[in-house]
């Protein structure tokens, strides 16, 4: 519990001020996709000189994913990530950002469908409640019938669409036992995944900004010649990306796609609860019962989760007490946990 709180802390603070960040930068400097580009470049920079110093202070050559394995399972993952990210940051040209929350909150459904689908789920009538919960109690906190725009509504769609399937797939192969080329530490995911996260917004950058892209533009902030300033902003913004996307990939290692979604949707209300407070905003009453939706959701989906924990333990008590211990399936838990303790380590 110790554990999870930590990291939930980690990346609570890097996930708001990025958000804010981002939309600060944006406001000067209004070529999103081409940031997040940057941000690609850099994380992929960072992560490859960390685990190279890894590997030199270990001694050990961390895991290579074949180009075939990659494109099986990584591409998929790099270019929903790719897309989530990018359109986001898109939407946020046309969104405030309780609009984009509120539009956002519906990837808890999209991984939910997504999850029943890879079987990383069962179905049970409490997980959907509490799925509807969540999103209609966020929808109603961020309700604000004057921010409607329909394009920026129809970007975030798409960009919780690609959440859902980004997250479950990333699951699947940060959690399974019999993946191929299993990746299962956060810093071997963010190596392997940003070439084609890369890869997938370049066609966006080129088709949506493309009558921006000049020398003038491209070295102009705040109607100045500051190319300098401008590559340490899309820097200082790819370190907090890249920490940021290490703590959720550290999150979905030890929870699930569900949970870590739910842990952003705490996050977003932080965010919107920051956003009311620095910009003079009032709660209604819709607001603070959408609020009281969401809160309920989250105690609901804890309560469950904890309740099946417990049903196991005595579960467990009793295979281990009647069962013999060649029985395959406890073989199965002792080799998933002596593979999770081994690839834990950085």
């Amino acid at each position: 519990m110790f554990k999870l709180l930590l990291m939930v802390s980690i990346y609570y603070p890097l996930s708001v001020g990025l958000t804010f960040y981002q939309k600060w930068f944006i406001k000067s400097y209004r070529l999103p996709l081409l940031i997040v580009a940057g941000h690609y470049m850099t994380k992929f920079m960072l992560a490859s000189v960390i685990r190279l110093i890894v590997e030199v202070v270990q001694k050990n050559r961390r895991v290579r994913i074949p180009v075939q394995e990659q494109l099986r399972w990584l591409m998929p993952i790099g270019v929903c990530a790719s897309l989530d990210i990018g359109l986001s940051n898109w939407a946020l040209e046309y969104v405030t950002i309780s609009l984009y929350t509120m539009a956002k909150s519906s990837s808890i459904i999209f991984i939910v469908l997504f999850s029943l689908l890879l079987r990383l789920e069962r179905w049970r009538a409490s997980l959907g409640f509490e799925a509807c919960l969540i999103a209609l109690g966020l929808f109603l906190f961020t309700w604000r019938s004057t921010q409607l725009d329909l394009r920026g509504l129809l970007l975030v769609e798409l960009a919780a669409l690609c959440t859902g399937v980004r997250w479950t797939i990333s699951q699947l192969i940060m959690q399974g036992d019999e993946q191929p080329s299993p990746l299962r530490h956060p810093l071997d995911m963010v190596v392997h995944v940003q070439p084609w996260m890369f890869v997938a917004i370049l066609p966006m950058v080129f088709v949506v900004e493309e009558s921006e892209l000049n020398y003038k533009t491209l070295t102009t902030y705040h109607n100045e010649f500051q190319p300098l300033l401008i590559l340490c902003l899309i820097f200082m913004g790819g370190v907090l990306a890249f920490l940021m996307e290490m703590s959720e990939y550290l999150l979905l290692v030890n929870t699930s796609g569900i949970t870590l979604s739910i842990l952003g949707i705490v996050k977003e209300v932080i965010t919107l609860l920051l956003a009311h407070h620095l910009h003079g905003d009032h709660l209604t009453n819709i607001n603070i019962f959408g609020l009281s939706l969401c809160i309920l959701g989250m105690m609901v989906h804890s309560w469950m989760k904890q309740d099946r924990k417990m049903q196991k333990i005595p579960m467990r008590m009793t295979s281990s007490t009647f069962i013999p211990s060649s029985y395959p399936k406890n073989e199965h838990e002792d080799r998933k946990l002596l593979l999770f303790n081994e690839h834990e380590r950085v």
